[in-house]
């Protein structure tokens, strides 16, 4: 009798084990089938959008959310992933139909957003999509920020063929996306708190023809109210409407040669965005003006952009019509020449704020045609730092600085060494027109990790003179900042040693640059610890470069040279903006590895040595 009853009792646990088999296959295949539905039904829902049909992809991305959740429904009990092989795979297909589900809300928020804009009209229709948009951006971005967390270390390690294959798919979906998922959290602080209340920014309006260390001379400036009311440009003025400064706070090192006092409209004077906006706010302070909580920093790459899609404008001081293709020149020439001889000097800006007003008021209408163009020419304008933002509330300020936005110069972790190049024009002229520059950046790396390294910046300045311009030579002092540690080299450089209020160590030098002329300098330097070993893998070396972009009013040309050490090869090197994620094409050949591009935005190169 004990024999048959221990018999019974194991064929009673072979039919559960039997029978939870075909369950859990049966799960598996439904779980499959409806992760394959949703992710058909997701792509349908993005083709749709880019088709402009808002509706039908609202539709899409509403049914794939629903069948990834059910997928992730079919995952069984929580104690399932207890196991260890078993859980492995759990845990993958949670992560899947978890994606699924948020991209696809994502996307669905996206198509409700859109179609609900279609149906905005008004002379505000700007503050009125931001107002319908703000529910809309804060779920989606959510969404993201559960995509960025679970894509994480996605991988396919110990996975069934059919989970591998899908995590393999995903992956080359996600990875072209993986620069905004990277932001995604700090997009969505910054959301939340631009829209936790009205706030007023100092908006500053930089002319890149006189160029200065953060995009050009000061001359204009407004107040900008933006929050869950809106967007408005309360006041736009001459910089020189401001009282006058009595702040008596010392001229920078090696600055403003020309001038004997520090006055607001030149404290601008660290490409560090958030070094130049703290000293901009104190000296705004002192001049008891109304209270900020920030400052927004644009210039004329922007206005030009922006001109593109909603120009040509005239204005009363002008008869010629300003154009994307003639803005800085018309504008110069108006203030330079044709009202120069007013006695009002106040009255010389009136024509670039005639323009801004007009200009305003045309993005803030909106058109829906113009909706795309706008956004892109915003987009394009923050990632290459022709917008630059600084927030007082510091963690706000850390959120911006995460968007990539802030024009910080900010080395990401693992940085080993960092070039940063601040030119700015010290005699007042809007001699930057017609200069070309380019930079080629050459390193050494020993075998210790050391480097020396040979920074050779070029300009060129054409022959082309500029109606009324008072003075047609450059008068450029040149600043760059590099990483902690790094030393001047004995000999072979014409740069200074500098304290700068960025913290960073700093070399400057000045220059003249004549008409039709070019000149190259040079700048000598030690980096001690260029290519550290990896902690993980001592047989191993890092290189990780940091080229900071200034705001210019074209892109520096730029060259990256680095020559390897005896012993030593190229395991892996990859270059990329740093903002955008986009790839910038490498070439190895022996022991050089090279890079070159239009500094359109920082760029970070990142190069692993093993011995050969």
């Amino acid at each position: 009798m004990k024999r048959r009853g221990v018999w019974i009792a194991v064929a009673a646990v072979l039919v559960v084990l039997v029978a939870g088999g075909i369950f859990a296959f049966l799960q598996a295949k439904q779980f499959e089938s409806l992760a394959r539905a949703g992710r058909a039904d997701a792509s349908a829902g993005l083709k749709s959008l880019q088709a402009k049909d808002n509706a039908t992809a609202l539709a899409s991305f509403t049914k794939a959310q629903d069948e990834f959740g059910r997928a992730r429904d079919l995952l069984g009990p929580e104690w399932l992933h207890g196991f260890p092989w078993l859980g492995r795979q759990l845990a993958a297909a949670d992560d899947l139909a978890t994606i699924g589900r948020e991209g696809s809300a994502a996307g669905a928020q996206a198509a409700e957003l859109l179609n609900g804009a279609a149906s905005v009209t008004g002379d505000d229709r700007l503050s009125q999509l931001l107002r319908l948009a703000r529910p809309h951006l804060d779920s989606a971005l959510a969404s993201l920020v559960v995509v960025a967390q679970r894509s994480d270390g996605l991988t396919t390690d110990g996975l069934l063929p059919q989970l591998a294959d899908a995590v393999t798919q995903l992956r080359s979906v996600i990875d072209p996306l993986q620069p905004v998922l990277d932001r995604s959290q700090s997009l969505l602080d910054l959301e939340r708190y631009l829209f936790s209340r009205q706030h007023q920014f100092l908006v500053v309006a930089q002319n890149s023809s006189e160029l200065r260390p953060t995009g050009g001379f000061m001359g204009t400036f407004g107040l900008l109210q933006f929050g869950p009311d809106g967007f408005v440009l309360d006041k736009f003025a001459d910089v020189y409407t401001l009282p006058k400064d009595t702040l008596n706070e010392p001229l920078p090192a090696g600055g403003q040669v020309n001038y004997k006092h520090f006055y607001f409209r030149n404290t601008n004077w660290w490409m560090d965005f958030p070094t130049s906006a703290t000293m901009m706010l104190k000296f705004w302070q002192n001049l008891r003006q109304p209270q900020v909580d920030g400052v927004v920093a644009v210039d004329i790459p922007l206005l030009e952009d922006l001109l593109t899609v909603y120009g040509p404008i005239t204005v009363p001081q002008s008869s010629t019509p300003i154009t994307a293709k003639n803005a800085m020149e018309v504008l110069n020439t108006v203030v330079q020449y044709e009202l120069s001889g007013q006695s009002d000097r106040k009255g010389r800006k009136l024509a670039i704020v005639s323009l801004v007003d007009e200009l305003f008021q045309r993005v803030g209408n909106l058109p829906a045609d113009k909706v795309q163009p706008t956004l892109d020419a915003l987009a394009k304008a923050a990632n290459e730092k022709h917008v630059q933002i600084f927030l007082s509330d510091p963690t706000a300020q850390a959120a911006m600085v995460g968007t990539g936005w802030s024009g910080a110069i900010a080395p990401p972790q693992g940085t080993t060494d960092l070039v940063a190049v601040s030119n700015g024009v010290i005699k007042p002229s809007k001699a930057n027109f017609g200069v070309s520059k380019s930079l080629a950046y050459t390193v050494d790396l020993k075998s210790d990790g050391s480097a020396d390294t040979t920074l050779e910046l070029g300009y060129r300045k054409s022959s082309q003179r500029q109606p009324g311009l008072p003075q047609q030579w450059l008068a450029d002092y040149v600043r760059v900042h590099r990483l902690p540690g790094t030393r001047l080299a004995s000999g072979g450089s014409t740069f200074e040693s500098l304290d700068d209020a960025t913290g960073l160590p700093t070399f400057g030098h000045y220059f003249r640059l004549d008409l039709g002329a070019s000149t190259t300098v040079m700048l000598k330097a030690s980096v001690p610890d260029a290519a550290p070993a990896d902690a993980a893998t001592a047989d191993t070396r890092h290189y990780r470069l940091l080229l900071v972009k200034q705001a210019d009013l074209s892109d520096t040309q730029a060259t990256v040279t680095v020559r390897l050490p005896d012993g030593w090869k190229a395991a892996n090197s990859a270059a990329s903006f740093r903002t955008t994620g986009t790839t910038v094409p490498v070439s190895a050949a022996g022991d050089t590895v090279t890079v070159t591009t239009p500094l359109k935005q920082d760029l970070i190169l990142d190069l692993t040595l093993a011995p050969a």
